[in-house]
């Protein structure tokens, strides 16, 4: 083992990370560090870059207080990103009147946008809620939270969910990426870094 990372390409892939309201913030600071940690760690050969570059974004730049009451910074204001490689809604907090539809139409409107532009759109657990907004998977397979999955299917039943996998891959350049329950967003970070970095990385 040489103790660098080698993967596919020689370009970093910009991922952009959805800071939002409801987002919960575990979800959000763990997937921003395993996809940078061949970068963190140093693990790149010399003068090759890091296989992503990730930023936090969200529909403001600066400080946004997420579902927990914790503050996160947001790196860069959606209006400013034309394209992005990989589109990234972590998990959302839902309340008890659960989750309440047309409050990010900015953020829908750029979800859809960046997968005209070639993005991979994918969610860990209940962020898929803001991502079915844009009508994408509408007719696709997709997994969520078991314990949110009676309340997606009410809100969105053009969605096929499947919500007893971990992981769903679906779309026609497989570019729909979904994960299930709680701690599966490490599948998802997972499967990421293996199609993207390779899985020696």
């Amino acid at each position: 083992m040489t103790g660098q990372a080698t993967y596919c390409g020689s370009r970093s892939r910009h991922v952009s990370l959805v800071a939002l309201p409801d987002a919960v913030v575990s979800t959000l600071a763990g997937i921003f560090d395993v996809m940078n940690g061949v970068a963190l760690m140093g693990l790149t050969r010399p003068g090759e870059p890091a296989p992503f570059h990730i930023e936090i974004v969200g529909e403001a730049a600066g400080a946004l207080e997420l579902a927990s009451g914790i503050p996160i910074d947001v790196q860069r204001a959606i209006d400013t990103i034309e394209t992005s490689d990989i589109v990234i809604v972590p998990s959302v907090l839902l309340g008890p009147q659960g989750w309440q539809k047309d409050r990010y139409p900015r953020l829908v409107e750029w979800l859809f946008r960046m997968h005209e532009r070639g993005a991979m759109l994918c969610s860990a657990c209940s962020g898929v809620f803001l991502m079915a907004e844009t009508g994408l998977f509408d007719g696709k397979d997709a997994t969520v939270h078991f314990g949110y999955a009676r309340a997606f299917a009410a809100t969105y039943p053009a969605v096929p969910i499947h919500p007893e996998q971990v992981l769903v891959v679906s779309g026609l350049r497989e570019e729909l990426v979904t994960s299930g329950a709680s701690m599966s967003w490490h599948d998802l970070v997972l499967y990421l870094i293996v199609r993207h970095a390779g899985a020696t990385t």
